[in-house]
């Protein structure tokens, strides 16, 4: 009798140890969300009171730290910062053109962490400064990448940062008009009726060339409710798909924007 109560105790702990086993092996069913981060990259930019902004008269201004507290006089170090939301490597919200838009501190996590692919359009913006990513760069890119991901980064690159410490970077001409490339309203347009799109980003000061002192693409993007990165670092360093970002926003009320930490894993 003690000898079935032990064989049966045996069979049901091989039988568990069986289905653990049958689970564990079992595949992902989100194998497509699933982060590798056997490489990482920083695609932000170290913001100093160097680094160039959009100029607009009697508003933006450069960043500066101020020291608020010294180790020598108050035993503790501390700065305070003078900055505005649009500086260095940061975030745009919906509602920076979009009245009731969400803010950057209601943008949701799961569109904060996801796939991103670059699109290079170097080559041509070493030709002309005000070059456009347009519908067809998307779709030659597809040609040779595959299809954007659901709810990816579409980033830009032009090579425009290699220009940071440039007056060319903002290429103001002789009537303060910016010459800078970036996406096209069109261009815009497509991958949010086509891709269903998180976010774009671009490696310059505007996702708008500079040209279009209107904000189109900008109105266009929130007016769906997407956001916008600006002035990426290091775009050249990670693949042109399969990478994943995390854009590390700043959680802050009623924020249009905000100088944001992002990262490339892979």
């Amino acid at each position: 009798m003690k000898t079935n109560i032990v064989m049966r105790q045996f069979i049901f702990v091989f039988l568990i140890a069986i289905i653990f086993a049958g689970c564990k092996n079992q595949p992902s069913k989100n194998t497509d969300r699933i982060i590798h981060i056997n490489n990482i990259v920083d695609l932000t930019h170290t913001l100093t009171s160097e680094f160039p902004f959009i100029p607009v008269k009697k508003l933006t201004y450069p960043f500066e730290l101020i020291p608020m507290a010294t180790l020598k006089k108050n035993g503790v170090a501390a700065n305070s910062w003078k900055i505005h939301e649009h500086l260095g490597t940061h975030i745009d919200a919906p509602n920076h053109f979009i009245e009731n838009q969400k803010s950057v501190d209601q943008i949701e996590l799961k569109d904060l962490i996801v796939p991103v692919v670059v699109i290079d359009i170097e080559e041509k913006a070493s030709h002309n400064r005000d070059a456009e990513l347009t519908v067809e760069d998307i779709k030659k890119f597809e040609t040779q990448y595959g299809k954007i991901p659901y709810n990816a980064c579409v980033m830009m690159y032009s090579g425009w940062e290699k220009r940071l410490k440039d007056s060319s970077f903002i290429g103001l001409d002789n009537k303060q008009v910016k010459h800078f490339p970036g996406f096209s309203n069109d261009a815009i347009t497509f991958l949010l009726a086509n891709r269903n799109i998180a976010g774009i980003g671009v490696d310059v000061l505007s996702f708008d060339p500079g040209i279009d002192e209107n904000y189109t693409g900008h109105k266009t993007l929130f007016s769906a409710g997407k956001w916008g990165v600006e002035c990426v670092a290091n775009l050249d360093k990670i693949p042109k798909t399969g990478a994943t970002i995390i854009v590390g926003a700043p959680k802050v009320g009623k924020a249009t924007g905000g100088f944001s930490r992002i990262i490339a894993v892979w």
